[in-house]
């Protein structure tokens, strides 16, 4: 009898906890579902982006700031100091002791880095632009060299692609 009891009890139990976990998460969200809202985390996430003014106001934050580096290898370095209202730059570095510095102060800053191979090197220096740029650097083979110093209207949408071994390009622009 003690044995019926006790089972008749852990059904009631955990019957109820099962009942109270069907429900589904954002109930009562659907109503407010877009493409940015589509889930509470999402919203949450960008609720959480959100400052607060002196007045109470919430106020989105304006900088977006991504720098994503990808290496496979040994000894490849990535060095970034970007000043931008707008970031997004991807460093790709397959082989070894590939090299990315970059320096740069833009309004907007767009930076696509593909490195495949040894000994490769990426140096970009561009301050006090005003503009927005958008800079694609590929280099296939090894012992290649990138150097560029300044920006100008020609620069800010600019694409270099070596191939080989033991290219050199040097890029000044005022």
């Amino acid at each position: 009898m003690k044995l019926f009891c006790l089972n008749i009890f852990f059904c009631l139990f955990f019957s109820t906890v099962l009942l109270s976990q069907e429900e589904e998460g954002n109930s009562g969200f659907d109503q407010y579902s877009s493409s940015v809202f589509n889930s509470k985390k999402n919203a949450l996430y960008v609720i959480s982006g959100m400052t607060e003014n002196q007045g109470g106001v919430v106020l989105p934050v304006p900088i977006f700031s991504l720098v994503l580096i990808d290496q496979i290898g040994q000894n490849n370095s990535v060095n970034t100091n970007l000043k931008a209202k707008y970031i997004d730059v991807a460093v790709t570095q397959r082989g070894d002791n590939n090299q990315f510095i970059v320096d740069k102060q833009a309004n907007v800053i767009i930076q696509n880095v593909y490195q495949n191979g040894q000994n490769n090197t990426i140096r970009d220096f561009s301050l006090k632009m005003n503009e927005e740029v958008n800079v694609q650097y590929i280099q296939q083979g090894d012992n290649q060299n990138i150097q560029v110093m300044g920006s100008n209207s020609l620069s800010r949408s600019m694409r270099v692609i070596q191939s080989g071994n033991g290219a050199s390009v040097i890029i000044l622009n005022q």
